[in-house]
C-alpha cells in the first residue's frame, strides 16, 4: 500500500514516537510510506525536500521518505492509498482533500480538544469521515459516549527491547524518585516537585531525579539530580536507577514514559489520568490517586517511600504486567489490517 502520515511535527515527544515507529515499521514491511510535516520556511523545505534530509535524527535509521510542505492541501499531499491524519489539524485537512485521495484514517492518542486545539475543532475533527484510530481504552470511550463513534482501539507497545530493567548501577541507599520535566502546567510538572520536596522533610534519603527535552537547565535546587535530552539508548539506563516513577500529569493520551519505567522496574505512582487505566492498577501494578487529589498522590507516593517490601512488589507486578502486552510487530499487524480492509 502507498500510505502516507500527516505529522504535527518531527521533534522529540511520545506522540511523534508513536507516528513515526508505526511509519518505520510499516515501511519495513515492505509498504510505500511517507511522512508530511508542516514547515513554513520555504528554502528550508526545498533543501530538505531536495536532499532528503529532513529526517529526525532521534529517529535513528529512519526509513520513510519525509516531505517538509508549507500545508496539507490537496496541492502538497500526493493521492494514496491510504491517509493517516494524526492531529486535529491534519483531520480537519483531510476532511476538505478531494474524494480519491485515499482512504482516510485519524490517530488519536489524545483528546486535544482539552490543551492542544479548540473545543469546536475538535468535535468537527471527530466528527469527520475518517475511520478513528485511538490508543487508549478513555479514547475509545470518549468518543463512543459523546459521539456515538465506533472507533478502532490500537493500544500502544512498549519496545522490550529496548526498555528492560538493566543493572543497577547507583546504589547509594536512597530512594531516588523520577519525574518528567515538561513546560506544560497539565503534565503536572510543579505539583510533582512539591510533593517529593514535602516528603523529603520526612524522608531526607529521598533523591529528586528529572529528566526532560525542553530546558537545558532546571533552577537551582529544583531537584538532585537532571538529564536533559537523554539519547533515546539511555533512557532505560534512567528507569533502571531509579526506584519510583512519579507522573503527576492531569491528562494523558496514553502515558509512555509510565509504561517504559514501569518495564524497566520502577514502581510507578500516578494520577487516574485516562490513558494510565490501560496499564496503571491501584495496589497491583501501581499507585493511583484520584485526578487532580494532591493529598492522595502524596500519600500513594509515601506509600512507596516508607515500605520497601510494597515497593518491590509493585514494581515486580508492574514489570510483569508489561511483559504481557502486545508487542510493536503486533501492533503494526494490527494496524495493517485494519487499514487494509477499512473501507
Amino acid at each position: 500500500m502507498k500510505i502516507s502520515f500527516l505529522a504535527p511535527h518531527l521533534k522529540l515527544s511520545g506522540g511523534v514516537r508513536i507516528i513515526l515507529k508505526y511509519a518505520d515499521l510499516l515501511a519495513r514491511r515492505g509498504h510505500e510510506v511517507t511522512v508530511y510535516a508542516q514547515s513554513n520556511n520555504q528554502l528550508r523545505r526545498s533543501v530538505a525536500n531536495f536532499l532528503q534530509i529532513g529526517k529526525p535524527k532521534w529517529a535513528g535509521n529512519f526509513t520513510p521518505r519525509v516531505l517538509r510542505i508549507v500545508d496539507f492541501s490537496a496541492d502538497n499531499v500526493v493521492p494514496a492509498d491510504v491517509l493517516i491524519a494524526t492531529t486535529v489539524k491534519t483531520a480537519l485537512a483531510l476532511d476538505i482533500l478531494p474524494d480519491g485521495h485515499g482512504k482516510q484514517f485519524y490517530l488519536l492518542q489524545h483528546d486535544e480538544g482539552l490543551y492542544h486545539a479548540s473545543r469546536e475543532d475538535a468535535d468537527r475533527a471527530y466528527r469527520g469521515r475518517a475511520t478513528k484510530i485511538v490508543v487508549a481504552t478513555w479514547l475509545q470511550e470518549l468518543l463512543k459516549n459523546n459521539y456515538d463513534i465506533e472507533a478502532k482501539l490500537l493500544l500502544n507497545p512498549v519496545d522490550l527491547s529496548q526498555f528492560h530493567k538493566l543493572p543497577r548501577e547507583i546504589n547509594d541507599g536512597t530512594v531516588r524518585i523520577l519525574v518528567l520535566h515538561h513546560n506544560y502546567e497539565w503534565k503536572g510538572t510543579a505539583e510533582g516537585v512539591t510533593i517529593v520536596q514535602e516528603l523529603k522533610k520526612k524522608y531526607p534519603q529521598i533523591r529528586l531525579v528529572m529528566f526532560g527535552v525542553r530546558e537545558k537547565t532546571l533552577p537551582e535546587g529544583m531537584c538532585d539530580e537532571y538529564h536533559y535530552n537523554l539519547p533515546q539508548e539511555k533512557l532505560a539506563w534512567l528507569y533502571s536507577n531509579v526506584d519510583i516513577f512519579l507522573c503527576p500529569s492531569w491528562d494523558e493520551g496514553f502515558g509512555l514514559p509510565s509504561v517504559e519505567a514501569m518495564a524497566c522496574g520502577a514502581a510507578l505512582a500516578t494520577y487516574d489520568n485516562g490513558g494510565s487505566r490501560d496499564f496503571a492498577h491501584h495496589g497491583v501494578t501501581a499507585m493511583v490517586a484520584p485526578n487532580r487529589d494532591k493529598i492522595a498522590l502524596r500519600e500513594r507516593l509515601e506509600a512507596l517511600v516508607s515500605d520497601g517490601t510494597l515497593r518491590e512488589r509493585i514494581a515486580g507486578e508492574g514489570q510483569k504486567f508489561v511483559s504481557t502486552m502486545p508487542s510493536w510487530n503486533e501492533r503494526v499487524m494490527e494496524l495493517e489490517k485494519i487499514l487494509s480492509q477499512t473501507k
